[in-house]
């Protein structure tokens, strides 16, 4: 079984995109692994745990509220950590951290864990000069045995293992307003997976007919029985990971050349420099919603790198200062094209000729200087006179990823 997985299948009927699925309920799994698991790195020198900051970015009506809400929902039920949701302080949420709390009528949670879940990160943590840095630093669960806040009149209020998972929506517009540049390139942004989308996954039809069966509470009566089970048992063990030869051997090359290749990026916020730890902390947590056997498989890693390098677009675009631009869809639909094309190229005339309607020259100019910049095409100049026009072509990650996945293919 794939917890995972198999959740994101019983939830087709709904039209939201199907990573911010896929993100929450990665969450769920990170929330309730809490202190209870590790993987141990450079002989036992570097520990990791698999906590993980999630934000889903869109515009508003996308359908950010029902994968959070249900991630929500979901740990609530297996009630092993502080689930904090609406609106908070920075000071609340870590009052509410030290504070010892009782589970399911009898055990007890003496260390500093919780979820910090909410639909729009503006009103999740209310916007305050430290709050974003105190994330920050509270996301470095293997630097932090204790953490103390002491502020001025107020009693040492100490945190004791403290292990966050955090689950926010965003809107672009929001998000400016709910992070200031420093934090961005400060540190807080590297630290997330922001998972940028800018359309529905499906239309369907929003009225069932007479017909079809309604549950009145699908969550209580299918979900909950179907799901929560394995969060509990996951709640319940204290396992180290550990990667088996095949896993070891996949991450250690891919890292090599990742450190190789990596200057190509543009990446202001350091989320580049994390992006294996974010692999490993991803791979901890799917190999926690497949089996409770405590090994890390190929797969595993595989898809980890697959997720989460496919995440470095939206955090380059985050260090810029003004969001996801109005041209990021346009943009994704250039190189779409491309990866389509027989030889991953085509002229600028008929990138043109493609986005009739949708962009004009000059924004195409943009794009392609954009893509340039980071390194994920090629330009060449062609023809000669008045026939004069430029051959662009497919560069950098994208091809590399698209090469991978057709030799995969290719072997299946």
């Amino acid at each position: 079984m794939n917890w995972i997985h198999d959740l994101i299948q019983d939830n087709q009927a709904v039209e939201t995109p199907q990573s911010w699925l896929y993100w929450s309920f990665i969450a769920c799994i990170s929330a309730v692994a809490a202190n209870n698991y590790t993987l141990r790195t450079l002989k036992g020198n570097v520990i990791y745990y698999p906590n993980l900051y999630i934000m889903l970015l869109g515009d508003s009506g996308l359908g950010k509220g029902y994968p959070i809400n249900l991630a929500k929902r979901l740990v609530q039920e297996a009630d092993n950590t502080r689930v904090i949701a609406g609106r908070s302080s920075i000071q609340a949420i870590v009052k509410e951290l030290a504070t010892t709390r009782s589970v399911q009528g009898k055990a007890v949670i003496t260390d500093s864990r919780g979820f910090i879940v909410n639909g729009e990160l503006s009103t999740a943590v209310i916007q305050d000069p430290d709050s974003l840095t105190i994330l920050t630093d509270l996301y470095d669960r293997n630097y932090n045995n204790t953490w103390t806040n002491l502020l001025k009149g107020d009693g040492a209020e100490k945190l004791k293992n403290p292990y966050i998972t955090c689950l926010f929506g965003s809107s672009p517009a929001h998000f400016y307003d709910s992070i200031p540049q420093v934090n961005i390139e400060g540190g807080y942004i590297a630290r997330n997976l922001v998972i940028y989308e800018e359309k529905r996954s499906k239309d369907v039809d929003l009225l069932d007919c007479e017909t079809d069966s309604i549950d009145e509470d699908r969550f209580i009566n299918y979900l909950v029985p179907k799901y929560v089970p394995h969060l509990i048992n996951i709640a319940k063990a204290k396992v180290r990971l550990i990667p088996n030869e095949e896993a070891r051997l996949e991450f250690n090359s891919w890292r090599k050349e990742w450190r190789i290749n990596q200057s190509q990026y543009n990446d202001k916020t350091g989320f580049t420099n994390r992006l294996p730890d974010h692999c490993l902390k991803v791979a901890m947590c799917l190999s926690l919603s497949r089996s409770l056997d405590g090994i890390i498989n190929k797969d595993d890693i595989t898809e980890s790198i697959n997720k989460v390098t496919g995440l470095i677009y939206a955090s380059s675009k985050a260090a810029q200062g003004g969001g996801l631009d109005e041209d990021a869809a346009k943009t994704k639909r250039v190189v779409d094209w491309l990866i389509s094309a027989p030889d991953t190229s085509l002229t600028r005339t008929e990138l043109l000729q493609r986005g009739y309607g949708d962009y004009d020259n000059i924004t195409l100019d943009k794009i392609i200087e954009t893509l340039l910049e980071m390194k994920w095409i090629k330009r060449e100049r062609i023809g000669n006179g008045k026939s004069i026009d430029w051959l662009i072509k497919l560069s950098g990650e994208p091809l590399e990823s698209l090469m991978k996945f057709r030799a995969q293919n290719k072997r299946s």
